[in-house]
């Protein structure tokens, strides 16, 4: 493998940050990488002798400018149709970028493949594998064609084997104009799967259909042989590739010669065709497989009841009694011969006297009391397959997985989760699916963790198989698909795990949740309805029928509380500005008349012969003029008087711990913690996420942080 010294950088829509990509391998024109923090692998067109790689931009020679931007758009185009059609035989495309660096694929990491399973085996293959290897095949390509995809580049390391499945990888678009410019034509075909038209230069026959029925047959040829087959020049020359020694039925080497014939005109013309064309016989039940058997039996054998530590096996009743048929309650008699007297003395009496009786005492009570119930039938949906060491059980009317590996206590909790979880989730359980996405969820919110974004992508995946289950009328599966689409939809608006929000998926998710009639759901609904708005009638009706339906709940939880509040705020919001009254001009007062004094009287003359001095006679009092009100203009009327400025609103962050079973979706605890943690402090929550994660080893419990962003007039 090589590793090369600076990773790339990529960005892709949808990612908030960069991808770093390191590279993997090479093979052919198409290069793999590593993808840091997340469960993915980007692939990326790379002719190595055609294009030239200068800090991670890649830059074709002067001789392949035209061919290889025209090889590029096609290769994007190859990608957004295999994006948009995700056939179920090709591995599934996640996204696709095109950037300085080329053209990127980002996929799922490629399992067990064909090339390595003959690197470990690569003797000859027994024909029934083979027989069961073509149909599977046959049936992938079947459905490609059928979506107008050729595959283009067949080969052992295209094609992968896991689960008794075929589907296939390396999808490649026409490498031959470069031939001319390049004068060579090495790691741009595969030889000995590469049909002769691949190798045509001149570009006169075009790569159709024919073209993977050919590496289709070539394929087979050599399970069969065990050896490389012969490149398709070696074929026109007259070289078969088939050993005197190897042992093969004639009707499966004429089909595979019709394949490999060197025109395409005179190959199988379709799928279905080249299939009918091997004569293979009808396919067993139990068919052979590389790692085991291909195809099993829909319906499990009848599976054994749990054993319960305090039930005492049955008695053989029937062979020692009769019951007669009038009654139940009759004494119950012998049904058998005394046995032959033995010499064992009186002792042995005495004990086979105390048999009896015991079994007599006994006896009344198994019979009255209720049957046991017989195996509980198979549920509504047909029972999956049980993985390796596990077996299904009855409980409760319903079908539960044991497995042989049953966590010891003192694991850890991701070991306990591959245990039993992982087990069950990939026997198609619902619950498990559903559980196990929630915890990886959890794990995805620690802050500490390097690998959040690989959990956030399995989180997502394991969620919305779950959501996607087929409804078989059992109520935990009903439920699991409620949490699994609330759980989702909550990480699509919220761009949990590095992606950016997708409000439109996290719509139909939350639909999805809140039609069980989910009160965390509806509420959700009702709050991405109201944030995504912006100013649209119809969805503020629809979130306002929302808030109203969890605001009936009367029971005074916060989940009430909060529904009243966006009731408030969609009222606010639809109701009309007031209309402002103009002041009333105020009212002109004309001054008062002052009143006039009152003349004083003289004081007598005093007489000249008397000198007395007099004293002055106290001056009267006189009542003050009142004020002199005068009416202000028009123009320096007094202003209306204005309301106090309302306090401004500050936003703060508040958090409190809580403990989650990691089991369950806990996410609707962890939003009441963070709404009730912005209530006790006086604030309107915007917005609540998980911060700090603690999860003990050997503790069937996790402390999480509900960080909660509030907003309000905290002083």
């Amino acid at each position: 493998m090589t590793v090369i010294a600076a990773p790339l950088r990529l960005k892709v829509e949808g990612f908030r940050k960069p991808l770093r990509l390191r590279l993997l391998r090479r093979a052919g024109a198409l290069e793999t990488f590593a993808v840091e923090g997340e469960a993915l692998e980007a692939v990326r067109f790379f002719p190595a002798a055609a294009v030239r790689e200068i800090n991670g931009q890649l830059t074709a020679i002067p001789e392949a400018t035209g061919a290889y931007a025209a090889a590029l758009d096609a290769f994007e185009a190859l990608g957004r149709r295999l994006q948009t059609m995700a056939p179920r035989a090709a591995l599934p495309v996640e996204a696709v970028a095109r950037a300085a660096g080329g053209c990127f694929w980002l996929r799922p990491p490629a399992g067990v493949t064909l090339e390595d399973w003959l690197a470990d085996h690569p003797g000859p293959v027994a024909e029934p594998i083979v027989a069961a290897f073509a149909r599977r095949l046959a049936k992938a390509l079947e459905e490609l064609h059928a979506a107008d995809i050729v595959h283009g580049d067949l080969s052992p390391r295209a094609v992968l084997i896991e689960g008794g499945e075929v589907r296939l990888t390396g999808h490649m678009v026409d490498r031959r104009p470069f031939f001319r410019p390049l004068r060579s034509q090495q790691d741009l075909v595969e030889p000995g799967y590469a049909p002769p038209e691949a190798h045509d230069g001149a570009l006169r026959h075009p790569i159709g259909p024919a073209a993977d029925l050919y590496s289709a047959s070539a394929l087979l040829q050599r399970l069969l042989t065990g050896r490389a087959p012969p490149a398709a020049t070696a074929r026109v020359a007259g070289d078969d590739a088939w050993p005197s020694e190897i042992a093969a039925s004639a009707g499966l080497r004429a089909g595979i010669a019709a394949g490999l014939a060197p025109t395409a005109s005179n190959r199988p013309a379709s799928a279905a065709a080249w299939l009918s064309g091997l004569d293979l016989d009808v396919e067993p039940a139990d068919a052979p497989w590389f790692d085991g058997h291909a195809k099993t039996p829909s319906v499990p054998p009848s599976p054994e009841p749990e054993s319960d530590p305090l039930a005492l096996p049955p008695l053989p009743m029937a062979d020692l009694f009769e019951t007669p048929p009038d009654t139940v309650d009759a004494p119950l008699t012998i049904a058998r011969e005394a046995p032959p007297r033995r010499r064992w003395g009186w002792w042995a009496g005495g004990l086979g006297l105390a048999a009896v009786a015991a079994i007599a005492l006994v006896a009344p009570r198994l019979s009255s009391s209720p049957s046991a119930p017989p195996s509980a039938a198979a549920p509504n949906a047909a029972v999956p397959v049980a993985p390796t060491g596990c077996q299904w059980l009855s409980a409760g009317g319903a079908w539960r997985l044991r497995c042989a590996d049953a966590p010891a206590p003192g694991l850890r909790l991701p070991e306990r989760f591959d245990a039993q979880t992982t087990a069950r989730a990939a026997a198609g359980e619902p619950a498990a699916m559903e559980r196990l996405g929630a915890f990886y969820r959890l794990r995805a919110s620690e802050t500490a963790n390097p690998d959040r974004g690989a959990y956030a992508y399995q989180a997502r995946g394991w969620l919305q198989r779950a959501a996607d289950a087929a409804d078989d009328g059992r109520p935990d599966t009903a439920r699991a698909r409620d949490d699994a689409a609330l759980a989702l939809g909550q990480m699509l608006a919220r761009g949990e795990g590095g992606r950016a929000p997708d409000p439109a998926a996290a719509e139909t998710r939350l639909r999805q949740a809140a039609a069980g009639s989910r009160a965390d759901a509806v509420l959700a609904l009702a709050q991405l309805l109201e944030t995504q708005a912006g100013g649209d009638a119809d969805r503020l009706t629809q979130a306002q029928g929302l808030y109203a339906r969890v605001a009936q709940l009367g029971d005074g939880s916060l989940l009430q509380r909060e529904a009243e509040r966006g009731l408030a705020r969609i009222d606010a919001a639809t109701k009309p500005p007031p209309v402002e009254v103009p002041p009333e001009p105020p009212v002109e007062e004309k001054p008062a008349p002052t009143p006039k004094p009152i003349p004083k009287a003289k004081p007598p003359a005093a007489k000249p012969p008397v000198k007395i001095v007099a004293k002055p006679p106290p001056a009267k009092a006189t009542q003050p003029a009142p004020p002199v009100v005068r009416a202000l203009p028009k123009s320096a009327a007094a202003p209306p008087r204005r309301p106090a400025p309302a306090l401004p609103l500050r936003t703060w962050t508040t958090s409190s711990f809580i403990k989650v079973d990691p089991t369950t979706n806990f996410y609707p605890s962890l939003e009441l913690a963070g709404r009730a943690a912005c209530d006790s402090e006086g604030g309107e929550t915007l917005s609540v996420r998980a911060g700090d994660t603690n999860c003990p080893n050997g503790v069937n419990y996790c402390q999480v942080r509900a960080v909660a962003t509030c907003q309000g007039a905290r002083p």
